[in-house]
């Protein structure tokens, strides 16, 4: 039986196109969500334009790989979000991931199907044993999603996100795939 990777009938994730920059953008200039992942700058349109016309196939060697979410009807696709891979060991086989679905998509479970087909696909084609995710502890959505998909509580890292004056832990949840 071949098996079907990054695709099933309601959902597909697909490498990034230049034409995606935009969206890109509303996603990584949402200040909201900067701590939680990260970050402490915007990148602008022309970085995101140059990373999906730079983009490396192979995401063992590039160390990452960021994929579309797209939702699948009778209309034909629509872009719902972003997920990606990142922090590949190919020594270890293992790697974090990270997901977002932009707000007015949230709660229909593309999320959760995102992170399947990711699964399925790093560990079926990518040869990876555990994916992770890094999760402020108090991102209680984030969490919730992750433990519905199959992943366990792995570690804290106290005080390991710095928001101000004030610091966060940091969640570790992984999943063998």
């Amino acid at each position: 039986m071949i098996m079907r990777f990054l695709e099933d009938d309601t959902l597909r994730l697909r490498a990034v196109e230049p034409d995606d920059a935009d969206m890109m953008w509303a996603i990584e200039t949402d200040s909201r969500q900067w701590v939680e992942n990260g970050m402490s700058a915007p990148y602008s349109r022309h970085n995101l334009r140059e990373y999906a016309k730079n983009y490396d196939a192979d995401p063992v060697r590039a160390g990452q790989l960021r994929l579309v979410i797209e939702k699948k009807d009778a209309a034909g696709c629509k872009s719902v979000g972003l997920i990606d891979l990142y922090e590949i060991s190919a020594s270890n086989r293992t790697a974090f991931t990270g997901v977002y679905v932009i707000p007015e998509e949230r709660g229909k479970g593309y999320a959760a199907g995102a992170l399947r087909l990711l699964g399925e696909y790093a560990g079926g084609l990518l040869n990876l044993r555990i994916i992770a995710a890094k999760i402020a502890e108090s991102n209680s959505a984030s969490r919730r999603l992750f433990e519905k998909a199959g992943y366990v509580f792995s570690g804290r890292l106290p005080d390991w996100i710095l928001c101000g004056k004030e610091t966060l832990s940091m969640l570790i949840y992984s999943r063998k795939v």
